[in-house]
C-alpha cells in the first residue's frame, strides 16, 4: 500500500491490563482489520485501547475521532460494536460524526459499512431500537415513582439521599423566603452570620434554589 493510499484508523480494545500485556485478543483484532481495510485501498494504522466497556473514558477513541474529523484519516475500523461503543447510543453518535464529517465507518464482525445501504440501514434500525429503549427506560422510571408515592415514600425525604442541612436551618430558609426575601438575600444574611453550607462552599442564589426545591420542601408545602 503506498503512502498516498487513503488512512484508516483500526481501533482495538481490550478490557484490561492484563491482556494488553499477554497479547490475548491483540494480535487477531489487528490482523483482521487491517486485512479488511487494506483490501478496501486503505493504508493502517493500528490504535489500542485499554479500559473496561463500561468505562466511558476512552482517550484513544477520542484522539481516533478528532483525526477523523480534521481529515487526516478517513475511515474508522472496529472489530465488534461492544469493542467501539459503550452503548447504542454511543455507536449511534458516532455514526452520526461519520456522516456529518464524511469519514467511513466500518464494524467488520457485524458487517456494518457507513458506505453501504446495509449499513445506513443498520444504523436506522438502531436508533429506533435506541428511542424505543429510552421510552421503556422513562416507563419504567415513572412506574417506580407511582409505586413509591402509593407507598407513602417521598425519594429524598423517606428514603434515599437526604439533605445533610439541619431541619431547623431548612425552616429558616423556607421562612424567610415566605417573608418576600429574594434568593440573593437570603445568601447573604447566611454568609454574614457565618452559617456553614452543606458542602462547605458559599452560600449562593443557587444553592437556595435547590434547597426550596428539594423533596423535603416540597413534602412539607404539601402536607
Amino acid at each position: 500500500m503506498t503512502d498516498q493510499a487513503p488512512l484508516a484508523l483500526a481501533y482495538v480494545r481490550v478490557s484490561t491490563g492484563r491482556q494488553a500485556k499477554t497479547g490475548y485478543s491483540l494480535e487477531s483484532q489487528p490482523a483482521i482489520l487491517a486485512i479488511a481495510a487494506q483490501k478496501a485501498g486503505y493504508r493502517v494504522e493500528i490504535v489500542t485501547e485499554t479500559g473496561s466497556g463500561r468505562n466511558s473514558s476512552r482517550p484513544a477513541l477520542n484522539k481516533s475521532l478528532e483525526r477523523l474529523a480534521s481529515g487526516e484519516a478517513t475511515a474508522l475500523y472496529a472489530l465488534d460494536i461492544d469493542r467501539l461503543a459503550r452503548s447504542t447510543q454511543h455507536l449511534l453518535e458516532i455514526a452520526t460524526l461519520s456522516r456529518k464529517q464524511k469519514w467511513r465507518l466500518v464494524v467488520t464482525s457485524a458487517d456494518v459499512d457507513t458506505n453501504s445501504p446495509a449499513g445506513e440501514m443498520f444504523f436506522t434500525m438502531a436508533a429506533a431500537f435506541a428511542q424505543y429503549e429510552s421510552r421503556m427506560i422513562s416507563q419504567r422510571v415513572l412506574r417506580q415513582h407511582e409505586a413509591r408515592r402509593d407507598r407513602g415514600v417521598v425519594w429524598g425525604y423517606t428514603e434515599g439521599p437526604k439533605s445533610p442541612l439541619d431541619a431547623e436551618l431548612i425552616d429558616r430558609i423556607v421562612n424567610l423566603r415566605n417573608a418576600g426575601c429574594s434568593l440573593p438575600r437570603i445568601a447573604k444574611i447566611l454568609s454574614d452570620e457565618g452559617v456553614p453550607t452543606a458542602r462547605g462552599g458559599k452560600w449562593a442564589a443557587g444553592t437556595i434554589r435547590g434547597i426550596l426545591l428539594s423533596p423535603a420542601v416540597k413534602h412539607r408545602e404539601a402536607a
